[in-house]
């Protein structure tokens, strides 16, 4: 028998609006991942530390879009809070260190608002399971 997320609402809508939510986010981040450690120049013309980095940080956005699809498997909550919460803090996390970025130019509006959403979207469906 399989365990249902949301079980305690009965909500077919509410298993379907999560697995789009983990769906949107593996595509995202398994993009992004791609993009910084195959073409970084088309992000950053730095220097080759700063290209460096930015390869780094594609291959942490490919571990948390490879989470997200490995997530889409699971059915309990119980299963999925490790990954929810870590998707949750991370999310936060990239979009509070873009707010700081406003203060010296170096923030991205897109950026923020991608991982604002992602973020409240995480924290949302984690807090209803509590």
């Amino acid at each position: 028998m399989k365990l249902r997320i949301f079980n305690n609402y009965g909500d077919r809508i509410g298993v379907e609006m999560m697995r789009i939510l983990l769906i949107a986010n593996t595509i995202f981040e398994v993009g992004v991942g791609i993009v910084f450690i195959f073409f970084p120049t088309l992000v950053i013309k730095d220097s080759a530390l700063s290209i460096s980095l930015l390869q780094i940080i594609g291959c942490g956005a490919l571990a948390f879009g490879t989470l997200s699809f490995l997530m889409l498997k699971m059915t309990d909550f119980k299963s999925l809070q490790p990954g929810l919460i870590t998707l949750s803090i991370f999310h936060t996390g990239a979009a509070i260190s873009q707010l700081y970025g406003l203060t010296n130019g170096t923030a991205s509006i897109p950026v923020i608002i991608a991982h604002s959403l992602f973020a409240l979207s995480f924290i949302g469906v984690f807090w209803q399971q509590l």
